[in-house]
This record gives C-alpha cells, structure tokens and sequence, in this order.
C-alpha cells in the first residue's frame, strides 16, 4: 500500500509540535521513545552521579602560635600587724638523769668500798664529770701473812662540743698499796735470815703482820686528750680528722719512774666509692729504774744502780677503704720504726676483707696485719703487779698476724663469731718467779720468739635489755724457740656472763671465768707433782674456776641495794705462782642518786 507523502510530512509536523509537551508531562524514571516501525519500546532512565577527586596531602603543616602577654602589676594594699612570740615547751627525752651517784658497801676481810660520781646533764655545749673511787681490804688470808691492799682513784673529765669538732679531756690520778706477800712462810731459812725465832709465835705474828717488809705501793698519773672532727661519716668527700694525746706518769715505791708519751692523728678522704686513710703516731717512752735490788742493813729490799733507757716508735699507716654491695675491702702498708739502742724498720701489710652474705647472716672474713707493740711498766704492772722493778724493758714485735673467721647473726638475738690467728712474734715476754732480787714473791721478764696460734670461739643471745647472756672460748698452742713452755701462761680460758632483768626491779649478774693450766718452775723441789729438768723443777699450776654473782635490788629510781659474791666456789687458787686469792668474798651495800 502507497503511502500518501503529504501524510507523513503532517504526521513528523504535529509530533515535533507536541515533543515539549510530552517531555514536561512524563517527569519519571520513564521515557517513551517513538520510532518508526511496528511497535514501541520503553527504556529505563540511567543515573550518573557526578565524582571529583580530591587533592589530599599527607603532610600536616601546623603553623607556629606565639603568644604574648604584657606584663601588668596589680596594685596590693596590705596592713602589718603584730604576732605574739610563740611559747614552746621543750621536754627532754629519755629518762631524768641525776647529777650526782654514791654507791658504797663493805664486805669480810674488812672490805671497805665507796664510789662517787658527779656530773652535768644534758647539754648541746658541754659535759663534764667527777669520779672518785675507793676499795681494798684489810684483813689477811691465812697462812699467807699481810695481804692487805687498798686503791684510790681521783679523777674527771671535760668535753666541749664545737660547731664542726669535739674537744675531750680526761685526767685521773691512782694509788695502788699492797703486799708482795708471795713467801714461804713455812721456810726456816728465811726466818734465820731475818732473825726470827722460829718457835716463837710472837715473833712469827709479828713478822707476817709487818706493813713494811714487803710493801709495793703505784702512783699513776694519767692524761688523755682528744679533737676530733664532727664528720666522720662516709657520706661526704669533706676530710675527717681524729687526733689525740696520751700521757701518764709512774712512780713506785722502789724509785721507779717513768713517762710515757703518745701523739697521734688520722685522717680520711672519700674519693667516689674509695676512702683514702692515713694514721701517723709517734710514741715515746722513758723509764728510770734500778738495774739492782738489794738488801740494806735493815734487810728490807732498796734500789741500787738507777739506770735511765728512752726509746721510740714511729708508725705510718696508709691504706684505702672500699665498701662495695656486700663485699668489704681495707689495704695499706704500716711503715714503722722500732727506736731503742739500734733503729730498726719494718714494713708490715695491712689487709683486711669480708663478704656479707644473705643479709649478715654470715659474714666470712680474714686479714693479714702487723705491729710493733710498746710495752711500758704500767702495762706490765696492770697485767701482774707483782713484777720486779729491776726487769728489762723489750718492744714486741708481731711480724706477722694471719686470721680468718665467721661471723654473723642467727636471728635478731643470736650473733657468734668463730675465727683462728696465727701470729709470728718476737721477743714475746714470760713472767718467771724471781730468785735474785727477792724471795720468790715477785717476777722477772724473760723474753722469746714463738709461733702462737689462737683459736676462738663466742655466742652471745640478747634480748632487748632484760636478758643477755655471752660465751667465749679461747685455746692457744705456743711454739717457741729457746723455752719449752710458755711460763705463766694459760693453754685454755673460757668465760661466760649474764645479766637478767626482772622488770627493772631486781637485777642478776653472773660472770664465770675458767682458766687452764700455766707451766712454771721452782728451784726448790715444790710440794705438787713436778719434772726435773736442769736445775729446774717444772710443774703447772693448777686449773681454776672463779664464779662472781652480784643481785641488785631498786628500790626506787634513786636507792637501791646490792650483795656481791666474789669467788663463789670459794678455791683459794693461785693465778701466779705462791700467790693464792681470797676465799668467798661477800660484799653488799647499798646505792643512791641524787
């Protein structure tokens, strides 16, 4: 079928006239398409969301802010107004402490005793104080003629206390009177000697009771002075200075005399953890002595031949002080110089270590050190005051001292030290019983190089200050090279001693001391089992147990009471040779302060 142009012309003209119309009114997610052909189709309307990329930096820039602020003082008014001073109450801590303190008592063999303490209290500037002291006995021990004896000490101290040093002084003056009572009052020869008839009584009594036969008295003046600096911890590099002064003065009652003078100082420096130390003295010492004991015409014992001897140490002692954690560490060198007759120098080592281990628990340590040991007559006369006036002076010489040990603490009451010493001496001095210058009741000194080693044993439990009780125990071995015993000297000593405080009312002390045997001789064939040996008889005093209990009752803060017994065992034991102690001594009184 032919298709009329002029219809198709109209047809295209009326649809582009109506295309608007038909666009406004179907405003939807449709559209309709109109084409040519034999039919129509209906396509969906796409949607395109519009993108545009961003331009993101990973830098952040943060510019620098400063801020300023302008000073502005704000103007204050304010009015001053009066405070009273403040009151404050101070108290001191601790106990009240008393000036003054007087304890006297008496006991058997007529034993007198009396003791006076004064002193200041509390002070920041100073302390100072008094003593005086008296004790002896004037009665005898049977058989053994005049044993009396008496001691006096007058004393005092003074100490200033500066902002960065203290200042300490002390001055005592002592007497010591006794008997040199160690005869054989059973001898007839000695009272032929003296011209005593030995059958009558009279003249015995009267020639055991004489207070100037065998009469020793001391007199000692002693000095001592010190100036110390106040820092002596080790918590700062400041140095820290000890320095002191020693002096006394002894006379006998033979013309013996001597003075004794001591000078020293020390000082430290902490460097880091090191502490760098150094000890210098000088000590001199001159004695006037007879050289000879003889009898004069009224057979009492005199001086004859006095005879002057001075001699010197000098001692330098540099070392260094480590503390590191647990461990402990001393070494140094003693450059010494022994100044008699002949000058001789020695150089002794000075170390000395020890190791914590599980907080003090144990503690292992050890040393090895050295020394020129100076022995004056005051000494020796404290040691045995029944040496001859007339004995040789000599400087001992520890060339060398080994020790190791352990020492330790089991609880907060249990501590104990174990250790041993092994000492290279020389010219160590031995009391013997002198024949020439006496009857047998006095001394000699000989001297001689040994090996001496020392074994050691203590313990101590305490608990607070109501219980403490302590042992030690001490065995020494002697190897000497021209003796073959260590005259007058024990093999064996042990002590033990307690305190024990019931509610601070009633107070027990105890000490026991048990001593071993201690060879000595006799030239006279003695009355216990002995060995022959030259000229000698050679035997050993017999081991000894010596007990003291004191109970002391407080009645109150200021008075109380006590008894004392000395030698409990009541064993009149020899110490030294022919010269036996007291029985039992019982001795009570009472004590005040005030």
């Amino acid at each position: 079928m032919k298709i009329n142009r002029n219809k198709i012309l109209l047809f295209f003209i009326i649809a582009i006239y109506n295309l608007p119309a038909v666009s406004q009114q179907n405003d939807s997610s449709e559209e309709t398409f109109l084409g040519i052909g034999s039919g129509n189709r209906r396509i969906s309307k796409f949607q395109k969301s519009s993108i545009f990329p961003l331009n993101t930096d990973s830098i952040t820039i943060i510019e620098n802010i400063k801020y300023y602020l302008e000073p502005k003082q704000q103007l204050i008014s304010y009015k001053i107004e009066d405070i009273k001073p403040a009151r404050l109450k101070i108290t001191a801590n601790g106990e009240k402490l008393y000036r003054g303190y007087l304890k006297a008592g008496i006991g058997n063999y007529l034993t007198p005793l009396l003791d006076l303490n004064y002193a200041s209290k509390r002070s920041r500037d100073e302390s100072w104080g008094l003593n005086s002291n008296t004790h002896g006995s004037f009665s005898n021990i049977k058989g053994m003629g005049n044993t009396k004896y008496s001691d006096f000490i007058l004393g005092g101290y003074y100490q200033k206390f500066f902002l960065n040093y203290d200042f300490w002084s002390e001055i005592k003056y002592q007497r010591n009177s006794f008997q040199l009572y160690g005869v054989d009052y059973s001898d007839s020869l000695m009272y032929q000697f003296y011209d005593v008839d030995f059958n009558n009584n009279s003249q015995l009594e009267s020639f055991k009771d004489d207070d100037n036969l065998f009469k020793q008295n001391y007199d000692l003046f002693d000095m001592h002075l010190k100036f110390n600096s106040v820092n002596t911890g080790r918590d700062t590099n400041k140095i820290r200075i000890k320095s002191w002064v020693d002096y006394h003065h002894l006379n006998s009652n033979y013309n013996l005399s001597e003075n004794h003078f001591l000078v020293g100082a020390h000082s430290g420096w902490l460097v880091l953890d090191e502490e760098f130390l150094a000890t210098f003295e000088i000590d001199i010492n001159n004695i006037n002595a007879p050289s000879v004991m003889e009898l004069d015409e009224n057979k009492l014992i005199q001086p004859r031949s006095m005879s002057t001897k001075s001699s010197g140490i000098v001692r330098l002692n540099p070392h260094i002080y480590s503390r590191k954690n647990n461990f402990i560490f001393k070494a140094g060198l003693s450059v010494q110089a022994n100044i008699g007759e002949a000058t001789k120098f020695h150089v002794f080592p000075d170390f000395d270590i020890s190791y914590s281990l599980f907080n003090d628990i144990f503690i292992p340590y050890g040393g090895w050190s050295g020394n020129v040991q100076r022995n004056t007559f005051n000494n020796i006369r404290l040691e045995n005051p029944f040496i001859s006036e007339d004995s040789k002076l000599q400087n001992t010489i520890q060339k060398s001292n080994l020790f190791v040990g352990i020492r330790g603490s089991l609880s907060n009451k249990f501590t104990f030290n174990v250790s041993t010493s092994f000492q290279k001496l020389d010219s160590m001095y031995f009391f013997v019983v002198d024949t020439i210058s006496s009857y047998g009741n006095k001394f000699q000194m000989v001297y001689d190089n040994l090996r001496k080693n020392t074994f050691l044993a203590e313990i101590t439990y305490q608990e607070n200050e109501k219980l403490k009780i302590s042992a030690k125990a001490e065995y020494f071995i002697y190897n000497l090279v021209n003796f073959n015993n260590a005259w007058q000297r024990p093999d064996f000593i042990f002590t033990l001693s307690g305190l024990l405080d019931l509610a601070d009312k009633i107070i027990l002390k105890s000490d026991i001391y048990f001593v071993g045997t201690r060879p000595s001789f006799s030239y006279s064939e003695p009355k216990v089992e002995n060995e022959l040996n030259g000229d000698k008889y050679i035997y050993d005093l017999k081991s000894f147990l010596d007990m003291n209990i004191s109970l002391e009752y407080r009645y109150t803060k200021k008075v109380s009471a006590f008894i004392q017994f000395n030698n409990f065992t009541g064993k009149k034991y020899q110490y030294w040779t022919n010269f036996p102690v007291q029985s039992i001594n019982i001795l009570g009184g009472v004590t005040f302060s005030f």
